[in-house]
């Protein structure tokens, strides 16, 4: 009987140990493990050979509003859902900056998302990901694959703060899969997103579009520095019903086809009402809990993206 048992508990062991299909990554989480600690390595290395581009020559780079790339076109043939997410996965890429902290005088790698656009290594994200850090006493702006593949950006190619859309050039001793980008779309389209939300590795979630939008992406202070008479950018917005948090910032939003719609860019958080705070003599009121009422999760579309891009 006790080998019978026996045998039982090793088979069920044995089902668990691979419970993922082949190719699906296992991302290690809690006590002992650190998030990026391989890739700081690879970062530092690159670092002190000279390799990374400063965040310095980035931002003057920046100011470049357009640049010259052959796009892939939009595909038409519906995907699997297990070959979106393959599609999705191989085609994001980590990007942002390693940088050494003024606060804590400690080297920070600090990584949002991105999307590759062409095999050769042109990676599209949003302008604010590549913006420097507030706290940065000097950093270099870096990429890297889902296979923890440190990627050596290159050059900012084109970058417009005002639809947070940018687009940077990588080094890559392998072909990117690119994204195309799709402007085919339509509020109650499914639609879906791969990024690392809240330092989660690899979040893929799907949702809907709920609806098209027109505002600015810059406040009223960065409105303010621009020259007088120009006017204020307003990017086209996709809201959706797709999960996203901080740390998504660049990612892409894919159709059943696997083209990009829109990149991550906000979230707006809607809170209840407060309520009149009621307290009795002698004491203090205590800090009301508001509950949410609603999370808009908001995409730039990819339209913005597309104009950065001279036109044949």
């Amino acid at each position: 009987m006790k080998r019978v048992w026996l045998l039982l508990v090793l088979l069920v062991s044995s089902s668990f140990a691979n419970a993922q299909a082949p190719g699906v990554p296992v991302y290690a989480e809690g006590r002992g493990s650190r998030p990026n600690a391989a890739l700081m390595e690879q970062a530092k290395k690159l670092q002190g050979e000279s390799a990374l581009l400063s965040m310095k020559k980035a931002t003057e780079q920046a100011m470049r509003s357009t640049c010259d790339l052959d796009l892939p076109p939009a595909d038409t043939k519906p995907l699997t859902p297990r070959e979106r997410w393959q599609r999705a996965r191989a085609g994001h890429i980590r990007v942002g900056q390693l940088y050494l902290c003024s606060k804590c005088d400690r080297w920070h790698l600090d990584l949002a998302g991105g999307y590759a656009i062409t095999a050769d290594g042109a990676v599209a994200t949003c302008a604010h990901v590549i913006a420097l850090p507030p706290d940065m006493k000097e950093g270099w702006l870096v990429a890297a694959n889902e296979d923890d593949v440190l990627l050596p950006v290159t050059q900012v190619l084109a970058c417009n703060p005002g639809t947070d859309s940018a687009i940077i050039r990588v080094k890559s001793d392998q072909l990117l899969t690119p994204l195309p980008l799709g402007q085919d779309v339509s509020p109650g389209d499914s639609v879906w997103c791969f990024s690392d939300p809240g330092g989660k590795r690899g979040y893929y979630s799907e949702g809907i579009v709920s609806r098209f939008v027109k505002r600015p992406f810059m406040r009223k202070k960065e409105a303010e520095k621009l020259p007088e008479g120009a006017e204020v950018p307003k990017p086209v917005w996709l809201e959706t019903t797709t999960d996203w948090a901080p740390g998504s910032s660049g990612s892409a939003i894919i159709d059943q086809f696997g083209n990009c719609v829109g990149h991550v860019s906000e979230i707006q958080t809607v809170l209840e009402e407060p309520l009149p705070l009621r307290k009795k003599k002698g004491e203090t009121a205590s800090q009301q809990q508001l509950g949410t009422q609603i999370v808009f999760h908001q995409a730039i579309g990819a339209v913005e993206v597309r104009a950065l891009v001279k036109k044949p």
